[in-house]
């Protein structure tokens, strides 16, 4: 399983291999909540679940552990469930909202006598993958507490809504990957914008250029003529990178 995170070494040791043993240990040694660790003491409503999974698949990766109760000592105490979800059915509600793309697996795990202190206690995991290749990752549909089309990222041990800088590494991510894996198809794309943006900036000898094109205007919201060619530049120089980075 993939997973982009710097973590526990326990955790990434039951993540690349989710055995009864391994997870025995991650609860004995009471590592607590992070970004990519969630426990829970029972099943929430799945669209709760849903959020969840997609803002770890957003956010590097990770599991979530369900029968584990948080005391308020702010220890965790590993209660199990009482009853476990199915596999199929679960997957069926989730994939309500949760992309075809984004990978996760159900994990269960029951203890007999050889774990005493675990013994007649049941647990189901969630591990989720990360993938740059499909970011952003956008809930399907709306539902108790998840809203469509809504990119969810951690942050701490909350799943929220990405903000307008969070959603553009998400994408930058992707955008990174895809130069990497496709290099040819994509250089011939950004020497055509390369070429359509240094045009705009040919225009801009025209006094009247933003005064005549409000769409333009209305849709950048720039301040005037000099804020509108300062974005070019950037967005230029920044597209020159690009294109270097492809032929090197």
């Amino acid at each position: 399983m993939s997973l982009k995170k710097n973590q526990h070494e326990l955790f990434r040791q039951f993540f690349e291999k989710p055995t009864r043993a391994f997870l025995s240990q991650v609860l004995k040694e009471n590592i607590g909540e992070t970004d990519y660790l969630d426990f829970k003491a029972e099943w929430p409503k799945f669209e709760h679940v849903a959020k969840h999974i997609l803002a770890m698949g957003n956010s590097g990766g990770g599991a979530i552990v369900l029968g584990v109760t948080e005391e308020q000592s702010g220890e965790f105490s590993s209660k199990g469930l009482e009853k476990l979800q199915d596999r199929a059915d679960l997957n069926k509600k989730l994939r309500k909202f949760v992309p075809e793309q984004l990978n996760y697996e159900l994990f269960n795990f029951s203890y007999d006598k050889a774990e005493p202190s675990l013994e007649g206690k049941n647990f189901q995991v969630i591990m989720v993958e990360y993938s740059e290749k499909i970011l952003p990752l956008l809930a399907l549909k709306e539902g108790s507490g998840i809203q469509s089309n809504v990119a969810y990222v951690r942050n701490g041990t909350e799943s929220i809504p990405a903000n307008r800088e969070q959603l553009e590494q998400l994408i930058n991510a992707r955008i990174d990957t895809e130069y990497s894996s496709t290099p040819t198809l994509e250089l011939t794309h950004h020497l055509e914008q390369l070429k359509t943006l240094c045009e705009y900036v040919d225009k801009l000898e025209y006094e009247d250029l933003l005064d005549s094109d409000s769409f333009m205007r209305e849709i950048m919201e720039f301040a005037g003529d000099n804020d509108y060619r300062d974005f070019l530049y950037e967005i230029i120089s920044s597209k020159k990178q690009v294109i270097r980075k492809i032929i090197h």
